[in-house]
């Protein structure tokens, strides 16, 4: 063992660890890269996190460089929880610390994964409405900040999280809350380095102050750099609160360690409705209205992904004797039995004739569980390499959807390469998964290609390659040029106010490297590393 990881061992009641093997395991996330750490911290509560920040940044004080990156649960689909130096997992900080179902509050610490979360809530009748992955920690939902599927009905995230505790790169705590202009003004005034970030933040915005009018207003869903800061004081002399910057900050202005959500009654009755479009037109404008109902989901699926299913053995005779080609969309309601099936009466009544529907019933219920079944399958087929989430969460307006599908036939036929859409209309959020060949020079190359290309495709659909989740460190190659210089400047003004060293997250975001990315890119696939 190095004398760095022993030392550390000697002060925390977790673990470091440099052995090889599980180096390795921490090397990959689910994104197309492969970056191995020098070790591996493993914090078991909030003073371990503390003792492991404080001593990387006094080694940034000394010239001693070795940069920190965060993880869950390793889910990330951009890089941006891989390190050279250490990765600090929040593995152990997974309890429960209380729950008041009477206000609808619970206290978890970040480590907690949905999952875990939901089990213990439904138990109380309630539930946080987030569709992600169950595997995904509350911290990551919060520092990735990926727009789910339920974000149209229950607005994501961003609307559950009434405060956060986190380790900023000092090791100091700071806890987030909303204040009035009194307190604001007593934060500012404290000698500590909780003082100096709400001293700089509150002058930043000051400074800055049409350019952060100018982010709020932009019709684009964004999640690069730190756009939020417009919603930390959106009127001068009323309420400020940090934590909008901790959202998409993907570990780079400190690591969250606790967190107070807000949580909603878990509902009893779920209705689906399948229905197939042959025109993209059509889409758009019965999207336009399903909306006005408040459906808990509107989700948009290329056909040729239950055909790819269908071949790999998938059952899905119910929908493919009506849905041959074109689009799916599930759109499923979540309220009360009566209320839902009136839902569901309206969506039949703005049918136009060319489409073809599905309700679900006693019978088929088993054929609609199957919709994300044949899903799953599509994503883990490839004829060539492997499908990884490469550009995964990216953002198109609903009425440009036609256009892009258009752009991106057109790009299918460059690169003679079948790209069905899949993702979410009720929030614009999609993916597309290109077969890559990471064995070979050529299938590097292409990574790199392909996210150029749909970026390029997206800035004329009026989208963004990283509106669904930030930007990391492969994104953050097509989306810091894309920044201005000050936009650049305030973004970077945040960052030196919470971590002047820049120990957290220190190659990705706005100190992504293009190059090391590139060189990142792994040889193997996913399955053959884990």
């Amino acid at each position: 063992m190095n004398k760095i990881a022993k030392y550390l061992n000697q002060h925390i009641v977790g673990n470091v660890y440099d052995r090889p093997e599980i180096l390795s395991k921490y090397s990959t996330d689910h994104s197309i890269l492969r970056v191995e750490p020098k070790m591996v911290v493993i914090p078991e509560n909030t003073g371990d996190v503390r003792r492991i920040v404080r001593f990387v940044n006094q080694l940034h004080v000394k010239d001693a460089h070795l940069d920190l990156a965060i993880r869950g649960t390793g889910l990330d689909k951009t890089g941006a929880d891989l390190s050279s130096g250490i990765v600090l997992s929040t593995e152990k900080l997974n309890h429960i610390q209380e729950i008041d179902e009477h206000a609808r509050l619970v206290r978890v610490q970040s480590g907690v994964t949905l999952g875990q979360l939901n089990s213990a809530l439904s138990l109380k009748g309630l539930t946080l409405p987030i569709a992600a992955d169950p595997r995904q920690t509350i911290g990551s939902l919060i520092a990735n900040f990926v727009s789910d599927d339920f974000g149209g009905k229950y607005n994501g995230i961003y609307y559950y999280v009434d405060c956060l505790e986190a380790v900023v790169s000092t090791g100091d705590v700071i806890q987030t809350s909303r204040l009035n202009r009194r307190f604001l003004e007593h934060k500012k005034g404290l000698s500590t380095f909780e003082g100096a970030i709400y001293r700089e933040i509150s002058n930043s915005i000051e400074d800055n102050f049409d350019v952060i009018s100018d982010l709020d207003k932009k019709p684009t869903i964004d999640s690069a750099g730190y756009e939020l800061i417009a919603q930390v004081y959106r009127e001068r002399g009323r309420s400020f609160d940090l934590l909008p910057l901790f959202f998409a900050s993907q570990g780079t202005l400190g690591v969250i360690t606790e967190v107070i959500l807000r949580c909603e009654v878990l509902p009893t009755d779920l209705r689906r409705f399948a229905v197939a479009f042959n025109s993209t037109a059509e889409v758009a404008d019965f999207i336009k209205r399903a909306k006005t109902l408040d459906p808990r989901e509107i989700n948009f699926y290329d056909m040729r992904i239950f055909s790819t299913a269908t071949e790999n053995g998938k059952e899905m005779s119910l929908f493919s004797k009506k849905f041959n080609n074109g689009y799916l969309l599930l759109i499923s309601f979540d309220d009360k039995a009566r209320k839902a099936k009136r839902k569901v009466a309206k969506l039949l009544r703005l049918l136009p004739d060319s489409a073809a529907a599905i309700i679900e019933n006693d019978d088929n219920t088993a054929d609609f569980g199957r919709i994300e079944t044949a899903r799953r399958s599509y994503l883990n087929d490839s004829l060539n390499g492997e499908r990884a989430p490469l550009t995964d969460d990216f953002y198109v307006p609903a009425e440009k959807m036609p256009e892009f599908l258009s752009a991106l036939k057109l790009l299918e036929q460059t690169y003679d390469m079948d790209l069905p859409v899949m993702g979410s209309m009720s929030t614009g959020n999609y993916q597309v998964r290109p077969d890559i060949r990471f064995s070979t020079i050529d299938g590097r190359a292409f990574t790199l290609k392909f996210i150029k290309d749909l970026n390029q495709i997206l800035i004329e659909c009026e989208g963004s390659i990283s509106g669904g989740s930030p930007e990391g460190r492969t994104k953050a190659i097509v989306t810091n040029p894309q920044l201005s210089d000050n936009e650049v400047e305030l973004y970077q003004r945040i960052k030196n106010a919470f971590d002047p060293h820049h120990i957290l997250g220190g190659e990705i975001k706005l100190d992504a490297n293009p190059r090391a990315t590139v060189k990142q890119v792994r040889t193997k696939y996913l399955n053959e590393i884990l």
